[in-house]
């Protein structure tokens, strides 16, 4: 004989409760705001702007590079009105921080963070983030814009170098090339002709390639990060986040000076513009299918713009072995993209 089970009073599997079904409707809602949003830019340049979606990544890909190249400039008019180093960097990290944490959640980033993996990509944000933040920002304040901007393309190089330390990638004669050019082309950048500019800007060189050295590091230790299994937005929101909280002990958010109104704007600036939608550009520019050659030769324009913004708005002065040292270096950076595509012309 078999027993039956009663169901009376027992909902349907289906069921939930009106205030569970009233959450995930506003979930919907503000995800499907925040895709809007996200997507605006893009959609704006899409529709004005009628071409081939390879075509549209260059765009995207100028627009970074344009945007990072005016970096310096909003830094320099922050020193100009006696905002310090560490502020200006705590004033990045916050906006930067605050930006990748709220977009992160809408994005769903931190889905598959592992919490064995927070001291390894805490470690990480300070060694390259950080880093880069600090030294950038104290080499500009030594040095022009445009010289500043150059010795952290030196990043390149340190990539190079740091990659057959740690991983014994072979240093193959076209990084070879690149690493003797690029050093070449420092040398004429930094004014190694004249000794007495030397001797004056020793303390800014010394920031400007440490600022390389930092930023060489968000290759190298993002490497291991792509390894544990982290996608390039999570490689690049949760070290910020990381460097946001740190900066804020060294430099409280209260003690920024918020009275001044440029101020304020510069701040955004160096953030929002500086770092955040930079970095949307990019992405959204290598989503296209661009070629990645393509890609470093279009964001070379970021040291241009700073050199050009620095002439024009801070009367700076190159001398011409200067500028042939940037060409140099900026070639020096693009040699090793192309080394795929020269084996696999002869093959």
């Amino acid at each position: 004989m078999t027993a039956t089970v009663r169901s009376h009073g027992r909902r349907p599997s289906s069921w939930r409760h009106p205030s569970r079904r009233a959450a995930e409707n506003f979930r919907k809602i503000l995800d499907k705001s925040a895709q809007m949003w996200y997507d605006f830019p893009c959609d704006f340049i899409e529709r004005t702007i009628i071409m081939k979606k390879t075509h549209l990544g260059a765009v995207y890909i100028i627009i970074a590079a344009l945007l990072w190249g005016a970096f310096p400039m909003f830094n320099r008019i922050l020193y100009a009105g006696g905002v310090t180093v560490m502020q200006s960097v705590a004033a990045r990290a916050l906006v930067t921080g605050i930006v990748y944490a709220v977009w992160g959640i809408f994005a769903g980033v931190y889905k598959g963070l592992k919490w064995r993996d927070f001291a390894f990509l805490a470690v990480y944000g300070l060694a390259s983030v950080m880093g880069t933040y600090i030294f950038y920002a104290l080499a500009i304040r030594e040095l022009s814009g445009a010289m500043a901007s150059m010795l952290l393309y030196t990043a390149p190089t340190f990539v190079i170098l740091f990659n057959r330390i740690f991983y014994k990638d072979p240093i193959t004669p076209v990084k070879l090339t690149a690493l003797i050019v690029s050093f070449l082309g420092c040398c004429l950048v930094v004014r190694i002709y004249d000794p007495a500019s030397i001797s004056l800007n020793v303390l800014g060189i010394l920031y400007g390639l440490l600022s390389g050295i930092s930023y060489s590091l968000l290759t190298v230790i993002g490497r291991k990060a792509y390894a544990r299994g982290y996608s390039s937005m999570q490689n690049t929101f949760i070290p910020a986040i990381f460097v946001a909280l740190a900066v804020s002990a060294i430099q409280p958010p209260w003690s920024l000076p918020l009275t001044d109104g440029k101020v304020i704007l510069c701040f955004l600036a160096i953030g929002i513009l500086g770092s955040v939608l930079p970095y949307f550009f990019y992405l959204k520019g290598l989503s296209t299918g661009i070629d990645g050659g393509a890609a470093i030769l279009l964001a070379n324009l970021e040291p241009v713009t700073a050199t050009v913004l620095g002439f024009a708005i801070f009367s700076d002065v190159l001398e011409w072995p200067q500028i042939v040292g940037i060409v140099v270096v900026l070639t020096a950076s693009v040699l090793p993209s192309w080394e795929g595509k020269l084996s696999a012309r002869r093959h």
